[in-house]
């Protein structure tokens, strides 16, 4: 008598669906890399959620699954883009007098405003201004108050306490009103970057001349106890 045949089991299919935790964060990597670069390149309208999976290699459903709409997956973009991008170091020349420090601190702000990125940044959040309000003053927040704190830091110097910084804040905010936002703004327009960056010293010194001047650096160089006196 023959025993009977033994048959193997059918081998298990796959499930779709979302990949395994150890392939998600690669998957999660490659669809913010791929939505940013399309939505800084070709702007929020024109980026759809096709474009967007076609250039990550991924399935729509995996964008799905992430973001329930395109506005969801945009904002998610600003704020990697906020943390990764918006401000240079923080790192003040302690080493200079208050003027130099006050210089060398804008200089490298200014530098930073030229970077592509941080250009198509700004440029893509004021597109969407009227749409997500909300997004687009976080990302000016940020970014203005990260170069006030800074240029407080640089008019305080490097061994201030937090109360010297704050009394430097109101000339701080003045200059980066004087300085940093028109060089921005021209940058956003469009201006060839090689005449910003020969431009910048000047409009760094007019900025510094209005403000010692006015008796407003001299003060508070004196309120702060510049170290360098």
């Amino acid at each position: 008598m023959q025993s009977p045949s033994t048959s193997k089991a059918p081998a298990k299919r796959g499930r779709g669906g979302r990949p395994p935790a150890s392939r998600a964060g690669e998957v999660d990597r490659r669809i913010l890399d791929a939505a940013t670069q399309l939505f800084l390149r070709d702007g929020y309208d024109a980026t759809s959620f096709d474009r967007i999976a076609a250039r990550a290699n991924a399935g729509k459903a995996s964008l799905y699954v992430r973001y329930s709409t395109k506005q969801a997956l945009f904002t998610t973009v600003i704020r990697r883009m906020v943390d990764r991008t918006l401000m240079p170091s923080a790192d003040v020349p302690s080493h200079l007098p208050a003027e130099e420090r006050l210089r060398e601190t804008a200089h490298r702000l200014l530098e930073h405003a030229l970077v592509p990125e941080a250009v198509a940044l700004m440029r893509v959040c004021m597109s969407i201004a009227p749409r997500m309000p909300d997004l687009a003053r976080l990302v000016d927040r940020i970014g203005r108050e990260g170069g006030i704190a800074q240029v407080a830091r640089a008019i305080a110097g490097g061994g201030a306490t937090p109360e010297q910084v704050a009394q430097a804040r109101p000339v701080a905010e003045q200059f980066i009103d004087m300085v940093f936002i028109p060089h921005q703004m021209r940058a956003l327009v469009g201006d060839d970057r090689e005449l910003l960056r020969e431009t910048a010293p000047r409009r760094v010194d007019d900025a510094i001349v209005l403000l010692r001047n006015a008796g407003k650096l001299i003060a508070s160089e004196e309120a702060v106890g510049d170290p360098t006196r």
